[in-house]
């Protein structure tokens, strides 16, 4: 077997990728054990470059049997995370590329000149002829894609965790049923506030807790739910940025009601998510609007302060239209891109397309997800499967680095030890049905790519300010028309051009 090695920084400065001198003996097919595939990716030796966020590689142990499995010897060359970029960069500016490079930011310029010059195999085409790659989402499909074309294999996200996080023993205490519109969400804020939900006799709770991130806060979920575009709206067949919305400015006329009834905390514009959390936790705030998985953490925390604390998710609730909509992000981590260069025909390309195939199928993805039958976890008679409390370690260091391999989420067991964790996963899958996605995701303006992030400084800056009081209407209007003359309108005319394409 070819030694899994890491490559440092040192790699950037003396070369680029070398290729292994190993021995490149196949195993043989008597010695293989789990499922076969009949597709032909058998007798394939790859190296895959995909980035590490350990500080030491993994052993060999889980790659070991995958190589069984597939027929393939696979040598896997760990960049770390913190020179990753400047590792593929230098790659890409060589040329010399292993068969599989994992790419994790597809609109990096580097990445989209490469794509674009036809250094990588449009693979889209080639995607029907195979059982788990056919199957591919389509949303997220469109969001890894350039100018229309597929370079690669998602690794896939989930499209949308967001949702809403109550204490349901406040509930019940104030004989109140769990939200289903946002004017509940505000009737419930408020009773949270000033109905003694805790029934301690004082007045030492708020409804909402928040912190200083617009996007992963309060905010850009309550956005959803009032009907906002996600980052990019369409109105008369041209891209316009959410902000310059109704939807928008009714989201931050709604903060700015909870903000001015103090039914949230009012330092939330220089909280951080920890003390968000912590406010939820210590029974001070009864509503968490974000991503519902962090309810399991938040429970388990609370429940050591106060036994009798009960928390309950919630992902569906109505806004102004009477729909349900919440915002979804890009849906994957990057992808798995195959290097014309190292991949030289067509045949070998559907071979590695083939063993990319087999990598997603459920035994595989399952392995890398929760390791070794027996040694990492137990399978339980009802199909479930619980973590090996002793071996947690093991599953950390040797287990959970290849999950940087993952490419479609389809591990054959759930952990339904945690019914929180059950509905978790339940609801993340029922928000599928009214996502609001962006329609310029995968889209490429060089101005946002270099201005992006400092001018939305602008309007960020503008939001707090309006849920403050220290800007009225006009005068967010007044820093919208400063973001546009700072780059905006470039961003817009751009975008719009490849959005017309």
């Amino acid at each position: 077997m070819k030694q899994i090695r890491v490559l440092f920084l040192v790699v950037i400065l003396v070369g680029v990728l070398l290729g292994c001198a190993n021995s490149k003996a196949v195993v043989s097919k008597e010695s293989l054990r789990g499922k076969q595939d009949p597709l032909n990716y058998s007798g394939l030796d790859l190296d895959w470059m995909t980035v590490l966020h350990k500080q030491q590689p993994p052993s060999d142990v889980i790659i070991k049997k995958i190589e069984r499995v597939t027929n393939t010897k696979i040598n896997i060359i760990w960049v770390p995370d913190a020179i990753q970029a400047d590792r593929l960069n230098a790659a890409l500016a060589s040329g010399k590329l292993p068969e599989i490079v994992t790419i994790t930011d597809i609109k990096a310029s580097s990445v989209l000149n490469s794509l674009k010059s036809g250094m990588f195999w449009e693979v889209g085409p080639y995607l029907d002829e195979y059982p788990n790659l056919r199957n591919m989402n389509d949303t997220i499909l469109n969001n890894i894609s350039v100018e229309g074309k597929i370079y690669g294999i998602y690794r896939e996200r989930p499209l949308s965790r967001q949702g809403v996080v109550i204490r349901k023993d406040w509930l019940q205490n104030l004989s109140l049923p769990m939200p289903d519109t946002v004017d509940d969400l505000y009737n419930i804020g408020k009773a949270f506030t000033y109905n003694d939900p805790d029934q301690n006799g004082k007045h030492d709770t708020i409804g909402f807790t928040d912190r200083n991130d617009l996007t992963y806060g309060v905010f850009k979920t309550l956005a959803s739910y009032m009907g906002t575009p996600n980052e990019w709206g369409e109105r008369s067949g041209l891209l316009i940025p959410d902000f310059e919305t109704e939807e928008y400015m009714n989201t931050m006329k709604f903060m700015k009601k909870l903000y001015d009834e103090k039914l949230i905390n009012h330092n939330f514009t220089i909280t951080s998510k920890d003390q968000q959390q912590e406010l939820f936790i210590k029974g001070q705030a009864g509503i968490y609007i974000g991503n519902m998985v962090d309810a399991i953490d938040m429970r388990n925390k609370a429940i050591k302060l106060n036994p009798n604390a009960k928390i309950d998710i919630t992902n569906r609730i109505k806004g102004p239209d009477g729909k349900e909509h919440v915002w979804a992000v890009g849906g994957h981590g990057g992808m798995f891109a195959i290097p014309k260069a190292s991949v030289k025909t067509e045949e070998k390309l559907k071979k590695v397309l083939a063993f990319l195939d087999r990598m997603a199928e459920s035994d595989i993805a399952t392995l890398m997800e929760i390791g070794i039958e027996g040694v990492h976890y137990r399978k339980l008679e009802d199909g479930t499967f619980e973590i090996i409390e002793e071996n947690k370690g093991l599953l950390a260091r040797d287990v959970k680095p290849y999950h940087a391999l993952k490419s479609l989420n389809t591990s054959s067991y759930t952990n339904q030890s945690d019914p929180m964790r059950v509905k978790f996963d339940k609801l993340t899958e029922d928000n599928e049905n009214f996502l609001v996605t962006n329609p310029a995701e995968a889209l490429f303006s060089p101005m946002f790519t270099e201005q992006g992030s400092e001018l939305r400084k602008i309007i960020d800056g503008a939001t707090f300010k309006f849920i403050l009081g220290e800007l009225d209407e006009e005068g967010f209007k007044q820093e919208i028309e400063k973001w546009r003359k700072n780059g905006g309108y470039q961003i817009i005319k751009e975008l719009n051009e490849e959005y017309k394409r």
